[in-house]
């Protein structure tokens, strides 16, 4: 008898589709070029100014087009052609990219004309989000959801912290327009993949068209409408939020408290990424992961505490160390978030759900900025990581971690799609 032939792994079977593929390394350059492009104005405004306040407005100017623009652009989305409708906004922000480029270039950047390019970058990048997210579930069957889901988000947001590591290296070699330039760089190769992809069009609905605002309400009200759904949501604002904290403070940190330059800045917030990609590798290879119990764990316990550890490193290699345990608790926390929610989204209402949970990631920066803001001339950056840490443990364990719907989620029935 002859042995049967080898079963692909569930990774194998996922990247074997050549359009997943393109997608998969678009996404993850965008990913990079969003996580990338906060460090590098951060940067860009440590230089310009020492005004302790700087980073946190400028945090708000890349967040701020978030908060306005996630909702519109997920609706958006869902009544256009997804494919274009990322080229479109994938040209605008190249366009962008490189006039800022050759205006830092030039020697012509201030704080004030820096608010308005991360506004304009911001909005021309926030409007891609919801639909690259959108369009996962489109390309792989319901059974290989979780596995995609793990392998985009993890790939996507390494990137978005080792990206971090580059930006710094190109800062040192080329000055702060080499780091704005690197962007622009991986913005070219993104347009070049997604215009290649094929995205099987949404099952029509047979209803009317709305007007967008009408569309916006409706996606509103389905993605908060209902649990899990709903707590899920809400956490994307408070990890955004959070999160946010960490990534405007520690430039400083590294600059001031550890004595260390751009490089070192930027590999400090890659090695985040470097803990993530290793988990979601693992996850991305299993069938049987609990998704709620995972997040009441890993979001609602880990989410805050590793910024609190963090904020007690005493040296830069023991934050190194906290930095990648912290990013394998994101890996497995967000693939089984993302995984939630969009195996309950129906596939006509996934941009939307996906415009809220933008809206929360990308929108909670605008708040993690305003906290920097007003916390940081009083306590510093090290005690305002260190109580932000705790205030977000005191609100996610009682809504994640202890909440039923949320624990128990993986034995409710799931969305086709």
């Amino acid at each position: 008898m002859s042995d049967p032939a080898p079963t692909r792994s569930p990774v194998g079977e996922v990247l074997a589709d050549l359009n997943f593929r393109r997608y998969w390394i678009g996404s993850i350059l965008v990913s990079g070029v969003n996580g990338t492009l906060r460090f590098v104005f951060v940067w860009l405004i440590v230089t310009l100014t020492e005004w302790p306040s700087a980073e946190g407005l400028i945090g708000i100017a890349l967040g701020l087009p978030a908060l306005l623009l996630a909702l519109p652009a997920g609706a958006w989305s869902d009544r256009s052609d997804r494919r274009v409708f990322a080229l479109q906004w994938l040209t605008a922000s190249i366009v962008l990219m490189a006039s800022w480029t050759i205006v830092v270039a030039l020697d012509a950047a201030t704080p004030r004309v820096a608010g308005i390019a991360a506004a304009l970058l911001g909005t021309a990048l926030v409007m891609m989000q919801p639909n690259l997210s959108a369009i996962v579930p489109k390309l792989v069957p319901p059974a290989r959801l979780m596995n995609a889901t793990a392998l985009q988000n993890g790939g996507a947001q390494a990137a978005s912290f080792l990206g971090l590591g580059l930006g710094g290296a190109a800062i040192a070699l080329f000055g702060n327009a080499g780091g704005f330039g690197l962007l622009t760089l991986g913005l070219l190769v993104t347009f070049q993949l997604l215009r290649r992809i094929e995205i099987p069009p949404d099952d029509p609905t047979g209803r009317p068209p709305q007007r967008l605002r009408a569309d916006v309400m409706e996606g509103l009200r389905y993605g908060l409408g209902a649990e899990p759904r709903r707590s899920l949501l809400i956490t994307t604002l408070i990890l955004g939020s959070s999160f946010s904290v960490m990534q405007i403070a520690m430039p400083r940190v590294v600059e001031e408290d550890f004595g260390r330059g751009s490089t070192a800045a930027g590999l400090l917030l890659g090695t985040f990424g470097i803990g993530m990609l290793v988990s979601s590798a693992v996850v991305a290879r299993r069938d049987d992961m609990r998704h709620g119990l995972n997040v009441g764990l890993f979001i609602g316990i880990g989410l805050g505490l590793g910024q609190f550890l963090l904020s007690l490193a005493p040296n830069y290699w023991v934050a190194m160390a906290v930095m990648i345990g912290w990013g394998i608790n994101a890996g497995i926390a967000i693939a089984s978030h993302r995984t939630l929610l969009q195996q309950r989204t129906e596939p006509a209402m996934m941009g939307r759900v996906m415009g809220i949970m933008t809206l929360g990631f990308s929108g909670g920066l605008p708040f993690g900025a305003l906290a920097q803001t007003v916390l940081a001339p009083a306590l510093g950056p090290v005690l305002t990581m260190r109580s932000v840490g705790l205030a977000t443990m005191a609100v996610t364990i009682p809504l994640l971690l202890l909440r039923p719907s949320i624990r128990n989620a993986d034995q409710d029935p799931v969305a086709s799609g």
